[in-house]
């Protein structure tokens, strides 16, 4: 590898350490900016990863955080190829 090849991959790393792939229902909210009902029904509709935390007495609800960037992913690609396909036909 090179120098700049490994300093990519010590930056993945530290962003991985400094930030879990789990994240409680607050910390989810905060990140993806959907308020908590909606990260709820994403993760029913198994739009993205989520599910009660098994370690919860309380019934508190876990989400992983990769599959809301694919799920935030999916959708600004999905908008952009249909308004690309609306400035063709004009």
């Amino acid at each position: 590898m090179t120098g700049p090849e490994l300093d990519i991959l010590a930056t993945k790393i530290a962003e991985r350490i400094a930030s879990p792939r789990w994240m409680k229902l607050t910390a989810a909210v905060k990140y993806s900016s959907y308020s908590r009902a909606q990260l709820i029904e994403l993760a029913e509709r198994r739009d993205i990863v989520g599910y009660p935390d098994p370690d919860s007495k309380r019934g508190d609800w876990i989400f992983d955080k990769e599959s809301i960037d694919e799920y935030r992913l999916s959708h600004f690609f999905g908008a952009r190829q249909k308004a690309l396909s609306i400035l063709k036909s004009l």
